[in-house]
């Protein structure tokens, strides 16, 4: 429990502080400008018609590789463990899906392939950016499905000693099938999850977007009912923060430092990974359903790779 707080407390510190600059080179398939793994800094929002009013205490990540795919996660810093769900909802915002930038055009176009706000899914937002040394700042005019905001980022540098065996795992990594599976190999309960992905990047980062299944409908209005919030919220598993590669074991700890339920925060995950190619298997700790023994296993396959996240990378 102690290295659990002492990793999130680092991290914490690395989003809120800051850290040295990093000179980068231009990839080749998305401006050099825009690659990358990003904390938030600071965020301005504004209602229809308002002028952007500061977000107290910002907390976010932005991950942009070289083939377009994108995840993006903001919250707050210190919301109270005992925030209702709706609250919980509406101060946490994710989505991924991927992104295009014009040569020679300051703007950038989000398609949203899966959102915790089953409204948002589908939908395309466009932002204007201006990167100034390590800073990138994002603006984007009020619509239909988001406010007006301005947030700024700072790029997060890579591990200077990435280890090999952390490698393989690194990309964008899209969800196929998952279930509880017995000893055997037998899968005894599918499960069927929406357009989803999880993210390790070469910064020691990660973040994942699961969501329910298909079918999911936009809430009746603009805020969700307190039903309507549980259900988007419990069928998501959705948080960022640090991951740690355990090689002799074939494990991967994930540390919740952001997650819609702020009592949550600090929690620590650990699955069995293995990656075979572009498909990447994680295998969760035992549990019991109807007496045997099962392990949840999830497969996903690879939309990007560390050469995608990291352009310059060399062996």
């Amino acid at each position: 429990m102690k290295s659990s707080a002492a990793v999130v407390a680092f991290v914490l510190l690395l989003l809120v502080a800051g850290e040295p600059a990093v000179a980068r080179q231009a990839p080749a398939a998305a401006p050099r400008a825009l690659v990358g793994t990003w904390r938030l800094v600071s965020l301005e929002r504004a209602d229809s018609n308002q002028p952007l009013v500061t977000v107290p205490n910002p907390i976010g990540i932005l991950i942009q590789d070289a083939r377009g795919n994108v995840i993006e996660i903001v919250t707050r810093a210190g919301r109270a463990a005992s925030i209702d769900v709706v609250e919980q909802f509406m101060t946490y915002q994710a989505f991924w899906g991927s992104f295009l930038s014009a040569a020679g055009q300051p703007t950038i176009t989000y398609r949203i392939k899966g959102d915790l706000d089953p409204r948002r899914t589908g939908q395309e937002i466009v932002r204007s950016y201006e990167r100034n040394g390590e800073r990138l700042v994002l603006t984007q005019a009020a619509s239909a499905i988001a406010p007006a905001s301005r947030s700024t980022w700072e790029r997060v540098a890579e591990l200077e000693a990435l280890p090999d065996y952390q490698r393989a795992a690194i990309g964008f990594w899209h969800w196929q099938s998952a279930g509880l599976v017995d000893n055997s190999g037998k899968v005894v309960q599918p499960a069927s999850r929406d357009a989803s992905v999880i993210v390790y990047t070469p910064t020691g980062l990660m973040a994942v977007l699961y969501l329910p299944p298909p079918g999911r409908k936009p809430f009746a209005g603009s805020r969700p009912t307190v039903d309507e919030a549980r259900s988007a919220i419990q069928g998501a598993p959705t948080y960022f923060g640090p991951y740690i590669v355990q090689p002799k074991s074939g494990s991967v700890t994930h540390y919740q430092i952001a997650i819609p339920n702020p009592g949550a925060t600090g929690n620590a995950l650990r699955r069995n990974f293995e990656v075979r190619g572009d498909e990447l298997i994680l295998r969760f700790p035992p549990t019991t359903l109807n007496g045997q023994q099962v392990r949840n296993v999830i497969h996903l396959k690879r939309l990007g790779g560390l050469t995608d996240m990291w352009p310059e990378f060399r062996r």
